[in-house]
């Protein structure tokens, strides 16, 4: 090999400093990419002592020579490697890498963690939930005895069904008409009246489940159970303006919990024979009544009237649960009614026409409303002049409902030959004797001073202070202020 040949080999080979034996390969293939560049050692590697070289490979082949033989040209031996000579040229090292395969092992159910070693092996298993062919068979069984049953609680042929899916909420065919027969709001199980419309695929079970805080109505017990844990709900979702002992009143906005009162209106029609309104609940206010204990504030009735009349009504709707009923329920949210009217200084009357029912409800309240006052203005012996419009402003009633109740009592008489009108005929023992049975009959009055409430509409926007105050000469105290209201812009409104 000629002088040239070996500085060849040695520029190329890798250098390695004393004390580095263990140096990674990285840092080998830095220092040998270092020595090409400069085409010498770097400073801190050409000071350390001479390292070993290895005779490149085409040297080897130009002697085509074995290794014996260039170790014999070096003077060398066999024993030189393993004694580590100085002029033994060094052994490039190679690094073999194996690849990992990943390997899946079976698991072991003795060495296995279940959700949190809450379940076995046995527990945590799902193949014996697949279903099976005895499985298929007992369902479609107990599929077609659903379907009977089904078909046996609408009172609907089951040829009128859908054969396809016959225990399949929802598969309604078109034109047959359905009925919720019952419903289960809080403790009780109540028939209803009338038909509510409902969704296809709940109205055509025979019993319903609402819940009494949120009345969400679902079609299973196991869902309304589930519910009723999860329900965070313990009251109406609006604000209590009245409270006496375990009585409570809520005002609901409609356009502020739209869903709420959705689902009141359609458990409302079940009673309402004359009920049209569902879903359009935005323009109205509901106030619900409650009864309060330690579980909270159970459903009883409510009353729902409009945000904005045009002919000074305060009242459009009224419910009591028939469970609810002879308990008074009914005139208390009447009274309500006209306390609220009071407070707004607008007289007010109930949406027109009533139902049988409504007007026998609202002829005894108005009959008791106006004997209590006429006894209070006779209570020392005198007899008072009164009018219908005093009375009016005591009462919060139209003129025309005291004259409609007057009339049917037999309290307007005409003097002989006098064209003055009519003058009001009071029998003091015929009224103190119908009170008395009445405050026997149903003690619950309302207490005006534990309303905490303020007027939707202000008074400002009612014009001056007589027409808030309801002070008109007309038959009826409810048309200037109907007049009035219509001149009222939306932007004037207040909540």
């Amino acid at each position: 090999m000629t002088k040239a040949e070996t500085a060849r080999g040695a520029a190329t080979t890798p250098v390695r400093t004393p004390g580095k034996g263990n140096q990674s390969a990285r840092g080998r293939r830095a220092s040998t990419s270092l020595v090409r560049r400069l085409g010498r050692p770097p400073k801190h590697l050409s000071e350390a002592t001479p390292t070993k070289s290895k005779a490149p490979k085409s040297a080897r082949k130009v002697h085509g020579g074995t290794k014996d033989h260039e170790r014999e040209q070096h003077g060398g031996t066999a024993g030189d490697k393993a004694t580590g000579d100085d002029d033994q040229p060094a052994t490039k090292r190679r690094r073999t890498y194996t690849k990992r395969k990943n390997v899946v092992k079976p698991l072991d159910p003795d060495a296995c963690v279940f959700f949190s070693n809450r379940l076995d092996a046995h527990e945590a298993n799902t193949e014996r939930f697949v279903p099976t062919a005895d499985d298929r068979l007992a369902f479609e069984a107990v599929r077609a005895e659903a379907s009977i049953a089904d078909s046996q609680a609408t009172g609907i042929p089951q040829s009128q069904l859908d054969p396809s899916t016959p225990s399949t909420p929802g598969a309604v065919v078109s034109g047959v008409g359905y009925q919720v027969k019952k419903i289960r709001i809080g403790a009780y199980e109540i028939d209803s009246w009338y038909s509510s419309p409902y969704p296809d695929e709940y109205s055509r079970h025979p019993l319903l489940y609402i819940c009494e805080f949120c009345l969400k109505y679902m079609k299973s017990e196991y869902t309304y159970r589930r519910h009723c844990m999860k329900c965070v709900l313990r009251h109406p979702p609006g604000d209590e303006i009245y409270r006496d002992g375990n009585i409570s009143i809520f005002e609901v906005d409609g356009r502020k919990n739209k869903i709420y009162c959705q689902n009141l209106c359609l458990m409302g029609k079940m009673f309402l024979d004359t009920k049209t309104l569902y879903y359009d609940v935005e323009p109205f206010l509901f106030y619900i009544l409650c009864e309060y204990d330690s579980a909270g504030y159970h459903f009883a009735g409510y009353y729902s009237k409009e945000k904005r009349s045009g002919q000074g009504y305060n009242l459009s709707c009224i419910m009591i649960l028939p469970s609810k009923q002879r308990e008074g329920y009914g005139k208390l949210l009447i009274e309500f009614s006209y306390l609220l009217s009071k407070k707004e200084g607008v007289p007010g009357s109930p949406e027109k026409p009533l139902s049988d029912f409504g007007l026998l409800s609202y002829r005894s309240y108005w009959r008791r409303a106006i004997y209590e006052i006429l006894l209070a203005m006779h209570a020392d012996g005198t007899s008072p002049a009164v009018s219908t419009d005093e009375l009016s402003r005591k009462t919060g009633m139209t003129v025309d409902d005291i004259i409609s109740t007057l009339q049917t009592d037999g309290m307007l008489q005409r003097p002989n030959n006098s064209s003055m009108g009519y003058s009001i005929v009071v029998d003091i023992d015929k009224i103190s004797d119908y009170v008395c049975k009445a405050k026997q009959k149903n003690p619950r009055r309302i207490d005006p001073t534990k309303l905490m409430w303020a007027p939707y509409l202000t008074k400002g926007m009612f014009g001056t202070a007589s027409n808030a105050a309801g002070a008109t000469n007309g038959v009826s105290n409810a048309a200037p202020a109907a007049d009035c209201g219509d001149e009222v812009s939306a932007d004037e409104l207040s909540v």
